[in-house]
């Protein structure tokens, strides 16, 4: 997001492209993107296009990616960005409950169904 909590495409890519560069071999972390307290929206297009940064980068993604959002639309996106990176190979889940993230991310790397 931008300074004044602006969620955007641009900035979006930016942050997925520090993140490839920053968890490349040998970190591999899982990460935990909190957008509760972000403004704007991006299209359901726009996310497509992250998952699209992810694959270009594909090594820097092995590990587990929760997306935590708050509830409605938000989180309604953050369910499709899951289901199109899970179907391109990654560990992305979709979570309105930090307890619910951090639980997904702290289990195996097997995908569960709930996330």
């Amino acid at each position: 997001m931008t300074p004044t909590g602006e969620i955007d495409l641009e900035t979006s890519k930016r942050f997925l492209l520090k993140f490839a560069l920053e968890n490349g071999s040998p970190g591999r972390y899982d990460v935990l993107v909190d957008t509760r307290q972000t403004t704007g929206r991006l299209t359901i297009f726009d996310l497509a296009e992250m998952v699209n940064v992810m694959i270009e980068h594909r090594g820097s993604f092995r590990s587990k990616v929760a997306v935590l959002t708050s509830d409605g639309y938000q989180f309604d996106h953050a369910k499709f960005m899951k289901l199109y990176a899970n179907n391109r190979g990654f560990q992305v889940g979709a979570f309105d409950d930090f307890e619910e993230a951090m639980n997904w991310l702290m289990t195996s790397n097997e995908l569960t169904e709930g996330a």
